[in-house]
């Protein structure tokens, strides 16, 4: 599938929901346990970024909860969405064409309309968590035409994203109303209320920018056709995002430091003071936007601020973070298959998380105690339900449900085609009529009708005696 942000009480930021994948059995291989594995970790950074509050209360330091995970966990989230959506391009088996292409793509959209539906869902519930499921939802319709695409055209797509998007969400700051509650979460009545603008929210003003986080999904696409067993390549993934989360970051701070963006920021924005701007730069915006009172505004480095370098840093921590662990966990699934089998299901844990919270039956004043509880709890639920059941228990219904989908799109180009009734598939020659030579009786005045060739005869193969059809014709009269 996260990156939910929370509201007043705690002092959460968002964190994203993973993609739904079915989850791996006892004999899965190295490779998707180390996926899995990269899902876990991610869930408890959203977990741990809820239950703690930003800074400490007694001396208004950053938690280390918030400083590791803000903003980073959503991206890995969103990038092995990414890596979920090329697991399944492999199982074609390289025929992304056709009636194939056309059934996958189908499979996708409903998983998408499944999971937006279940967001929907749990906007009902009364709680602290701005919940990005419904987003991730528009997140999989919105790629369905990125399906099967070439590894070349995603990557030019993703900076595509990661620089359009932002520019558009500067833009229309201030310009697009707010639903009916903006403190609520879209519900399956908000969402028919505003049609909309809960498109225009899905996908540039809100939380979750899908038109932005296309950037995470394409990288991931790419990133899920390589070989992740191979040590070359988990290396590789390590490197190159850490070199390009420290890039973004250094040259933020080039463009705020000595290039005068910070002096630009405080003189354009006359509403903040200088400490509440550099507020803004180490927790982010306070409300779903940042400030676009000067483009200066697009050099930022903060968590959920959304801007092209944000996005290029957090990208580059996922990548790495996703690289760090393939490598550890290339050896010893065993040991890691407890984080697994959450990782396996994070979209019924993620929504088991909104539900504690909505029913607030854990103390928010000790967030260890918290954070431990779920963790715990959602292991041993995982562990038990994979080892009994398998799916998690919305990750079955969503796979099922895209499965048949697929089945049905593929079926219903592969039935041969049927005989019209009373009517010939062929028609005679209609040529001369050619008298026959002596001793030869002449030809019926109609031609026998041959049987029709279907597609098992294409399974036969040549000279079997046993794959042949025995026809019986009558024969003509005169000849013995």
């Amino acid at each position: 599938m996260s990156s939910d942000t929370q509201k007043p009480t705690s002092a959460a930021q968002p964190v994203a929901l993973p993609a739904v994948e079915p989850p791996v059995g006892p004999t899965s291989s190295r490779r998707a346990i180390g996926i899995d594995v990269a899902r876990a970790v991610a869930l408890i950074g959203m977990i741990s970024v809820h239950v703690f509050p930003e800074a400490h209360l007694d001396n208004d330091k950053m938690t280390l909860a918030f400083a590791v995970f803000a903003g980073r966990a959503s991206a890995l989230f969103a990038v092995l969405a990414g890596v979920s959506i090329a697991f399944v391009e492999k199982r074609s088996h390289g025929h992304l064409y056709g009636r194939t292409l056309t059934a996958d793509r189908a499979a996708l959209v409903v998983r998408g309309l499944l999971i937006l539906l279940v967001g929907l869902l749990l906007g009902h519930l009364e709680t602290p968590i701005d919940t990005i499921i419904p987003y991730f939802g528009i997140l999989f319709l919105v790629a369905v035409p990125f399906y099967g695409r070439s590894s070349r055209f995603l990557l030019i797509a993703a900076l595509f994203f990661a620089i359009v998007g932002p520019v558009l969400r500067h833009l229309l700051n201030g310009t697009i109303p707010e639903q009916l509650d903006p403190e609520a979460d879209y519900t399956l009545f908000t969402a028919a209320q505003q049609p909309v603008l809960f498109i225009v929210d899905m996908l540039i003003t809100g939380t979750y920018p899908v038109f932005l986080w296309m950037t995470y999904l394409c990288v991931g696409m790419v990133i899920g056709r390589q070989v992740l067993t191979s040590r070359k390549v988990q290396l590789a993934l390590a490197g190159w995002g850490a070199v390009l989360a420290l890039a973004a970051w250094v040259i933020s701070q080039v463009l705020l430091g000595p290039a005068g963006g910070m002096q630009r920021l405080v003189e354009a924005t006359p509403s903040l003071t200088r400490a509440e701007i550099t507020d803004v730069l180490a927790y982010g915006p306070d409300l779903t936007l940042m400030p676009n009172t000067t483009w200066w505004w697009l050099a930022v480095v903060t968590p959920y601020s959304e801007t092209p370098l944000t996005v290029l840093h957090t990208l580059g921590a996922a990548v790495a973070a996703l690289g760090l662990i393939l490598l550890v966990t290339h050896r010893g699934g065993k040991v890691f298959s407890p984080f697994a089998a959450i990782g396996a299901m994070t979209l019924t844990l993620y929504s088991a998380h909104v539900i504690i919270f909505a029913i607030d039956v854990l103390d928010v004043t000790r967030p260890v105690l918290s954070l431990w509880i779920q963790i715990i709890s959602f292991m041993l639920f995982a562990v038990l339900w994979r080892a009994v059941i398998g799916k998690g228990p919305l990750e079955g219904i969503i796979s099922d449900a895209s499965d048949w989908v697929r089945r049905r799109v593929r079926a219903s180009g592969d039935r041969p085609p049927q005989d019209t009734p009373g009517r010939l598939r062929f028609k005679p020659h209609a040529g001369p009529a050619v008298p026959p030579p002596p001793g030869r009786p002449p030809e019926p005045a109609h031609p026998v009708r041959q049987p029709a060739v279907t597609d098992r005869t294409a399974e036969i193969p040549p000279g079997s005696r046993a794959g042949r059809w025995k026809t019986s014709l009558p024969r003509p009269e005169g000849t013995s």
